[in-house]
């Protein structure tokens, strides 16, 4: 923000503002998000075409400008998942604070968490505004533009409007605060609105669009020649995102083979991704056997079920199959094999 810090006491301050480091995110869709988000020219493309704000039509690359700052509050820890930038048109200065809500599940205090945050924008801008100055009359804030980039499984549902958020705020009508944010849900985007164009961000979001892994290769497949028409520095930022990405999905040799695919523009990587799958289910499952039974201890052995039943879910595998593998390898009933597999069955 510009301007000096001040000793004053806010509801919330900027992460270099704050004596207590926050906690970072590692999630990795959130860091390659906002990698690709920092380049004017993709951040520019998103907002003219994926959301209504028709100010931005007449915004250039060279009007944006980002601040590094991530947000605290006394509510809320931040994170790497936010973007500020500052946005010049002509005389008029407008902020625009992007919220990432990336693999994730729904936030219903969104309204708020981001009144809070603009509330904190505002207040800093004031604090670093000359007494002088901010005591004219013709003194205003500038806007703050609200915005949430979603990608959850499930439609979002969390309030937009601020009023709707207040117990009986339609009563009051314009005399309650109110304001909506703006929102961009990947998964719920038109494939048809989203291969209309051909950039980065739009590469991106067809691929997040995505709910399972052989989706996403599929998806990798069909976008591998519009990548090959990308410019260097979009493949650049595409990679990075797709990194990242990889890093929340996969296993390390899953990973090396997705992006040697992807790197060669090789588009029949699923049935050898199956391969690799199958490999490794395999190996899992031998490696919970050998365990569990050649080590021989009841808590060994219970270990070496867990490793096996862990493997099954992460490769794959239903519940059933889990139960009647447990039951055929460990000796089991069915019911003893069931609670076990329930017991270190993921819920997540």
């Amino acid at each position: 923000m510009p301007g000096e810090k001040s000793s004053e006491n806010t509801a919330g301050t900027t992460a270099d503002e704050t004596a207590e480091t926050p906690e970072k995110t590692n999630n990795p869709h959130d860091k390659g998000y906002k990698r690709v988000l920092k380049n004017r020219r993709v951040l520019l493309h998103m907002l003219r075409k994926y959301t209504d704000f028709e100010w931005v039509r007449d915004v250039r690359e060279e009007d944006i400008e980002f601040e590094d700052k991530e947000f605290v509050t006394d509510y809320f820890h931040t994170y790497e998942s936010d973007l500020i930038c500052r946005i010049r048109r002509g005389e008029q200065e407008i902020y625009l604070f992007l919220l990432m809500e990336l693999q994730s599940g729904m936030d219903f205090t969104m309204p708020f968490r981001l009144l809070v945050y603009m509330v904190n924008l505002w207040e800093q801008y004031f604090r670093n505004v000359s007494e002088e100055k901010r005591e004219l009359k013709e003194f205003r804030l500038p806007m703050v533009v609200p915005m949430v980039l979603y990608n959850g499984k499930e439609s979002w549902t969390a309030q937009r409007r601020f009023r709707d958020y207040l117990r009986d705020g339609a009563m009051f009508g314009e005399y309650g605060v109110n304001f909506e944010y703006a929102m961009i849900d990947v998964r719920r985007l038109a494939k048809d609105l989203i291969l209309n164009s051909n950039t980065v961000i739009d590469n991106i979001f067809y691929l997040d669009r995505a709910k399972e892994k052989e989706d996403f290769l599929r998806a990798i497949e069909e976008t591998m020649d519009r990548v090959a028409e990308l410019p260097a520095d979009e493949k650049n930022l595409l990679e990075t995102w797709f990194v990242s990405v990889l890093e929340g999905k996969f296993g390390k040799k899953e990973q090396a083979f997705i992006r040697e695919c992807f790197q060669k523009g090789e588009k029949k990587m699923i049935s050898g991704f199956e391969q690799i799958v199958i490999e490794e289910r395999e190996n899992a499952k031998q490696e919970g056997i050998e365990q569990g039974i050649k080590q021989g201890t009841s808590s060994e052995r219970e270990r070496g079920m867990q490793v096996l039943i862990e493997s099954c879910q992460k490769f794959g595998q239903n519940m059933e199959t889990a139960i009647e593998i447990i039951t055929q390898n460990y000796s089991l009933s069915p019911e003893e094999a069931r609670t076990l597999v329930a017991r270190y069955w993921s819920k997540n």
